[in-house]
């Protein structure tokens, strides 16, 4: 079967560009490696900018009803105790992304798009002048535009032989849901806790938990014995409010969410000709907290350039030229800033 576009990913971005699409009486297949509804690593946040972009998809209403927890102020804390707290400019969210990535899927379905969990793309072949053959869970499916919205790093990345690979990364990442005894009197707070080892983000979500999300270097992974449990114990609680707040919590998830390599370096939005949109075309550094509104921003971004292309409004070449303008333009400087505040947050003196 020949679609419109094929979206490879059913994350935030992936799913928001398919379900886009689909509106405008586009034919689109979602491919997703994973089932849903399933985990991330990720700092479930929602900022008022993406509650802008979910309300916009229709999905807003549904993430009230799955029981997000509303987040009004920011707490920072440093690894000599440290501390500082402010207003958040606006309510945000705390919402896992087990929930919130099921109900976009299901939006996306809803809207006409043809949705297959459990499919991973293995290879794509093609242009966007002359069209693109996808090999996907073996079968061979054909498509005008090729979407990349597989997150931070995937096998089609190392099928369109993507330069960042060749870069190394020293950071690694962990994610586990906790609950416990812990202090309710501000429930309505996010957390950054930094520590000589990396940082580490503390956040409620729905049904009282809070997920904690670090990331640190590799080495101080190894020297801490190779668990993420260790890292977080000898690594990250060096810093005493991070270890007083964990201290009363245990962890619910049934295993931590992880990722190696974690790639913070510059990517392109365009490889092998096909066009990459969320954390595929460019990751923002965790510490910045808002990667989640960046990602349905650039679906936002993406979505309409890609209809007029669909729709031979646009032809290939300002389709490649305006998306990689507007990309830029709207995130290059944020991603700029974000590796800059990354890099200092993993000194001893902050």
């Amino acid at each position: 079967m020949r679609y419109d576009a094929i979206v490879v990913g059913g994350g935030l971005a992936g799913c928001s560009v398919a379900l886009q699409l689909a509106r405008q009486a586009h034919d689109v297949l979602l491919l997703e490696k994973s089932t849903y509804p399933r985990h991330k690593l990720c700092g479930e946040f929602l900022s008022p900018e993406a509650q802008s972009s979910l309300k916009h998809l229709g999905v807003l209403e549904a993430v009230h009803d799955a029981g997000s927890a509303f987040l009004t102020r920011a707490r920072l804390t440093g690894p000599r105790g440290t501390e500082s707290a402010h207003a958040l400019p606006g309510t945000a969210l705390g919402l896992s992304r087990y929930r919130l990535d099921q109900l976009l899927y299901r939006q996306a379905c809803r809207a006409g798009v043809d949705g297959r969990p459990g499919t991973r793309a293995t290879s794509v072949r093609g242009s966007i002048d002359e069209g693109y053959v996808v090999d996907a869970g073996g079968e061979t499916v054909e498509a005008r535009l090729v979407i990349g919205a597989y997150g931070r790093r995937g096998l089609l990345d190392r099928t369109l032989d993507r330069p960042f690979l060749q870069q190394s990364s020293p950071y690694v990442a962990f994610k586990a849901h906790f609950a416990g005894d812990h202090d309710i009197s501000d429930p309505g707070t996010i957390e950054l806790h930094t520590a000589p080892g990396g940082y580490c983000g503390v956040g409620p979500v729905e049904k009282g938990r809070l997920n904690v999300c670090w990331i640190g270097r590799t080495d101080a992974l190894t020297d801490a014995g190779g668990t993420p449990e260790a890292m977080l114990n000898e690594t990250l609680c060096k810093n005493p409010k991070l270890d007083k707040r964990l201290g009363p919590l245990c962890r619910v998830s049934d295993r931590y969410e992880a990722v190696s390599q974690v790639p913070l370096m510059p990517k392109s939005r365009f490889a092998g000709d096909v066009c990459m949109v969320g954390d595929a075309a460019g990751m923002i550094a965790p510490l910045c907290g808002d990667g989640m509104a960046m990602a349905l921003a650039a679906a936002d971004l993406l979505a309409p350039l890609a209809d007029d292309l669909l729709a031979e409004r646009r032809p290939p070449t300002s389709f490649r030229m305006t998306y990689e303008r507007q990309w830029t333009r709207t995130f290059g400087r944020r991603m700029r800033i974000g590796r800059w505040v990354h890099t200092a947050a993993f000194r001893p003196t902050l």
